[in-house]
């Protein structure tokens, strides 16, 4: 740089140094994009700029401002806080974390970070880790409302609702404004059946000026469920479609820009009705420890399947990680794609099963007991995929009545993807899970797996006996300590919509709940029905 424009870029810097000292963040980070569009490079203006983009949700634009301005200065902590909170915005969560981990290096009283590095590990689902980086920051600062709130939500999750009401109480007392405060109190109340209190939180949050987007869904499904506690269907059915159209809304223009997973299981369907069954039979793979995917639509039953055989002590799950899905990505594309894997050599099939078990290993899973578990119920439709990398793998296909199904993921919330988004709709999730299954019946057809069909409503109503036969399948003796897979639960990390349902144990409470919203379930009925009558429900 020239003298003169090293003399800018100072006089630059100045500026953007007395704005900060002014507290005018607008005006700092207006001078810094400024500077930087001209060529400017210097940590202070690149990391403003990029915060700056950030703010209006470009977070794919920062992250290179960030990364080059963390080589300029590796040991600033608030551009390794900015750089985290990109990182986990961006969903590469791992990087976030290890940005994280750099910045308490240097400041470990930081709060800031220890929240970042927590939130980033809750979405990684690494549960406990993450309660632990809220209590250090609980720890750093007794009325952080945001540590207690996420503590809150964390023991909704694993069923602890009187942990969950008294973190609450904490946070609202401090700040009665907390949105995830109220969120965690209303759910907790619910569980309790304390109808009144949930009612009054989710009043009290509906009343707040500053309610997001995002939790006014989250509110609204609350308050479906606080009504559905009272039998008032109706009314619940309501604020369950209001829940769903605000989410919609929010994630459409993200989806539109994706093939639909709908449309992904058509084409399927059509290629592999075709499909010599000889290019996806015969093959042989590695041995050892039994290898079992636990797949099935969402809502089946498989987080309790999954559950009752971690009780087992020669059995280990991991919980849902998509750990298929370098090999989903580069393979289930296109119709091209899927010939090159039917006809692929046994050493590049050894490349792939090294990247799920990459997959595995970064998920923090080490699988060390003779039954290995991956549970991720939507892998059903990549068993094409799992027969060429693991054909000796045992499947474990979670089955319950489609209407009570199609109902509950209608009804119950997840985290937001291409699959998830077709259950913002009553009759896109109907269609997406006649679609599901459709693929299923041709893969029965065409595939040599080894599967056990896994009823939900059996499991309930004969635990022993349909664990006995599940476990003979797995080549394991059933042992009485299945019986307490409840109380383990509750220890353990369960991030799906049904952790809280399976810290309690058995219960027949969610059978046949379709018949309540009968009418509200009418214009699916029809496309349901096959699958009614396929799986042997009774029609009415």
């Amino acid at each position: 740089m020239t003298p003169s424009g090293t003399e800018a870029l100072a006089s630059t810097v100045s500026a953007v140094e007395a704005a900060l000292w002014a507290s005018d963040i607008a005006k700092a980070m207006r001078l810094s994009e400024e500077a930087v569009g001209a060529g400017a490079v210097h940590p202070t203006l690149l990391s403003l700029t990029a915060m700056k983009r950030m703010q209006g949700g470009d977070n794919q634009s920062a992250l290179p401002l960030l990364l080059r301005a963390r080589e300029l200065a590796p040991r600033h902590v608030d551009l390794l806080n900015a750089l985290g909170t990109c990182l986990a915005r961006l969903s590469r969560l791992r990087e976030a974390v290890e940005a994280f981990d750099t910045a308490l290096g240097i400041a470990p009283q930081d709060i800031r970070l220890h929240m970042g590095r927590a939130l980033a590990l809750e979405d990684l689902s690494e549960l406990d880790a993450a309660r632990a980086g809220f209590e250090k920051a609980l720890a750093l600062n007794s009325a952080s409302t945001a540590a207690l709130s996420r503590l809150a939500l964390l023991a909704v999750q694993r069923g602890d609702s009187a942990k969950a009401r008294e973190l609450a109480t904490r946070a609202l007392s401090i700040d009665p404004r907390d949105q995830a405060a109220a969120i965690a109190f209303a759910q907790a109340a619910l569980e309790q059946k304390d109808i009144r209190a949930a009612e009054q939180a989710l009043a009290a949050l509906s009343r707040n000026q500053d309610l997001g987007v995002v939790n006014k869904a989250i509110a609204l499904n609350l308050s479906g469920d606080v009504l559905d506690a009272q039998d008032r269907v109706e009314e619940a059915f309501v604020a369950y479609s209001q829940s769903k159209q605000i989410l919609r809304a929010v994630h459409a223009p993200s989806m539109a820009k994706l093939e639909s997973v709908r449309t992904r299981e058509i084409r399927l369907a059509e290629y592999f009705r075709r499909a010599d069954p000889s290019a996806w039979r015969g093959a042989t793979g590695p041995g050892g420890r039994t290898h079992v995917f636990l797949v099935g639509f969402p809502r089946s039953g498989t987080t309790l399947l999954g559950q009752v055989l971690a009780s087992h002590p020669d059995a280990q799950t991991m919980e849902e990680r998509p750990c298929l899905m370098d090999s989903a990505a580069e393979f289930f594309g296109s119709d091209d794609a899927l010939d090159r894997l039917a006809a692929l050599p046994e050493a590049e099939l050894e490349h792939w099963r090294a990247r799920y078990w990459q997959r595995v290993a970064e998920s923090g899973a080490t699988p060390s007991k003779p039954v290995f578990v991956d549970k991720m119920p939507l892998n059903a439709v990549f068993l094409p995929l799992i027969a060429k990398l693991f054909p000796q793998a045992r499947i474990l296909v979670a089955m319950r009545d489609p209407r009570d199904v199609v109902l509950s993921c209608f009804r119950r919330r997840f985290a937001m993807n291409a699959g998830m988004f077709e259950f913002t709709r009553l009759d896109s999730a109907a269609t997406y899970y006649g679609a599901v299954m459709r693929l299923m019946n041709i893969y029965s057809e065409k595939l040599a797996l080894q599967a056990f069909e896994a009823r939900h409503e059996k499991l309930v109503g004969d635990f022993a006996g349909q664990a006995a036969r599940l476990c003979a399948f797995l080549g394991l003796e059933y042992r009485d300590e299945m019986a307490g897979f409840a109380k383990r639960a509750q220890a353990r990390n369960i991030d799906t919509p049904s952790s809280a349902q399976v810290a309690r144990g058995l219960s027949e409470t969610g059978m046949a709940q379709w018949r309540r919203y009968a009418r509200q379930l009418e214009p699916v009925l029809p496309v349901l029905a096959p699958f009614v009558a396929q799986f042997g429900y009774p029609e009415n």
